[in-house]
């Protein structure tokens, strides 16, 4: 049910609309291990939405959110994507120590 809302976000009528679908997904998976891989998509997803629209502090905490390293149905290449989008963020809000310990 989850993978068949996510087609819907492409098609959403405004960028409010796509918003609110991505946070109800993200809520609906929460805690929820055989949905990780569309949770970690979702994540991303709303980062970068956050950070099209000049919210790189809130992007940041979304991404930090995720305890990305537990997830064992992703594959590593798409771990490893995450990570360095999760340091990727911490430098463009300059907190350096958090990247580092990433």
């Amino acid at each position: 049910m989850v993978r068949r809302c996510m087609e819907f976000i492409d098609e959403a009528p405004t960028g409010a609309v796509r918003l609110k679908l991505i946070e109800t997904l993200c809520d609906a998976t929460s805690g929820k291990i055989f949905v990780e891989v569309e949770k970690s998509r979702l994540t991303r997803a709303l980062a970068k939405m956050h950070e099209d629209e000049g919210r790189v502090d809130e992007a940041c905490g979304v991404m930090q959110e995720v305890a990305i390293e537990t997830y064992g149905a992703l594959t590593r290449h798409e771990k490893l994507f995450f990570i360095e989008e999760q340091v990727r963020l911490c430098l463009a809000k300059k907190d350096y120590l958090r990247a580092l310990i990433l």
